[in-house]
């Protein structure tokens, strides 16, 4: 007999920021699907939100046929995320983590969503596949 619950949920998105919205109601409703407690929700909430609006932002400039895909699937209590956009090439994980120890006033702009995507996940890894950069991450849920 096998008792593995499996759960799966694509987004594709277009890299226009009013489409947060969107992610943000498809998570809720996978996650309460799948009983997850809300503070996982809110840390893939923030993950996916930050890798988005970045993407967006700064990933999407001179391209105009953004796409952004973000495909979830939970596997007995393993969700994997799989991040992947058209966007220019790019490796988040080769920014250094900022100092947490400076002041507000010193320290560089930016830098923390990648920190947040690193500390809030078991696993990532960065790959560029044809045209497509691809974050994949690991986080147990329970």
């Amino acid at each position: 007999m096998n008792n593995t619950q499996k759960n799966i949920l694509e987004i594709l998105l277009t890299g226009d920021l009013a489409e947060i919205d969107h992610l943000a109601i498809a998570l809720n409703r996978f996650f309460d699907d799948a009983g997850i407690d809300a503070l996982v929700k809110n840390q893939v909430n923030l993950i996916l939100e930050e890798l988005y609006t970045n993407t967006a932002n700064y990933g999407f400039q001179g391209i105009t046929n953004g796409e952004v895909t973000i495909t979830l699937s939970l596997i007995d209590g393993q969700l994997e995320m799989v991040y992947q956009d058209n966007g220019i090439a790019f490796n988040p994980l080769e920014i250094e983590d900022p100092d947490l120890l400076l002041g507000i006033e010193d320290r560089p702009i930016g830098g923390l969503g990648v920190f947040f995507v690193k500390a809030l996940t078991d696993q990532v890894e960065y790959s560029h596949v044809g045209e497509f950069n691809q974050l994949k991450m690991q986080k147990k849920v329970y």
